[in-house]
């Protein structure tokens, strides 16, 4: 795959980081701006905003990790892929080997005025 895995990795890093800071926040009881008086709107707008945040980067997170388990998923396959056409290859150098060694044996029983001629 043409894709760096490296670069959804460090996305996902990120993603984690900011979450960890969205979430530190929310636990020390994050500032909301103040408000005019009697004006509770504005602080449950701000709360809704950092949670409409903190769920967007949830599922940054989470896209990030599927795209980054199918391209681990399809290196190992593709890895394994590799394997088996590497171990294929060989035994067709081999039995081609083999088969040019028993050729040339017999066309110097059947022609041996033409020795050392590859035909």
């Amino acid at each position: 795959m043409d894709v760096d895995i490296a670069t959804f990795e460090a996305r996902a890093e990120e993603a984690e980081r900011r979450l960890a800071t969205l979430e530190l926040k929310i636990s020390e009881g994050a500032t909301v701006p103040a408000a005019p008086a009697g004006d509770a709107a504005a602080g449950d707008e701000f709360k809704k905003k950092f949670y409409d945040q903190l769920v967007a980067l949830r599922l940054e997170l989470g896209k990030s990790r599927v795209e980054r388990a199918a391209m681990v998923k399809q290196a190992v396959e593709d890895k394994a892929k590799i394997e088996r056409l590497e171990e294929a290859n060989g035994k067709m150098k081999y039995r081609i080997t083999h088969l040019v060694k028993a050729v040339r044996g017999e066309m110097e029983k059947k022609y041996p005025e033409a020795k050392n001629v590859d035909r």
